[in-house]
């Protein structure tokens, strides 16, 4: 399922292990692409930063298209995988890659902001084209 914010809606624990931290459950689907680090937006319909938070991400998601993978989750129906996360406030993005989280931004940001928490992550990893 798509989310508000472009991403796929992660709605699950398994869920979120397998397809966020990497974690192996025996089958061979991987529906994300396990070398793309990955977006997680934490968030929940009834907070207003995090209406405004979508637009935000669904832009980087179209600007690093094939670069990073983007997910949503819902801290009202999955509380404690936000928990396990760290998440204290929302919105929350954190950037994971093999399960590792890379970058958190806590709040409503502008979309410089996230870009350059993107673009650090990928340089980091060694993804980041200079074309950009």
């Amino acid at each position: 399922m798509v989310t508000k914010s472009g991403g796929r809606l992660i709605s699950s624990i398994e869920q979120f292990d397998k397809e966020v931290l990497k974690n192996k459950d025996g089958s061979d689907e991987q529906p994300l692409d396990p070398t793309l680090p990955v977006l997680v937006l934490f968030s929940a319909p009834w907070c207003g930063p995090c209406r405004l938070t979508n637009p935000v991400v669904k832009e980087i998601m179209k600007q690093y298209q094939n670069k990073i993978e983007v997910v949503e989750i819902s801290t009202d129906d999955l509380p404690e995988v936000a928990s396990d996360a760290g998440v204290l406030s929302i919105p929350t993005i954190q950037l994971y890659h093999e399960g590792k989280v890379m970058d958190t931004i806590v709040g409503c940001v502008a979309k410089n902001v996230l870009a350059r928490s993107v673009d650090k992550v990928l340089e980091d990893l060694g993804l980041l084209e200079e074309s950009m």
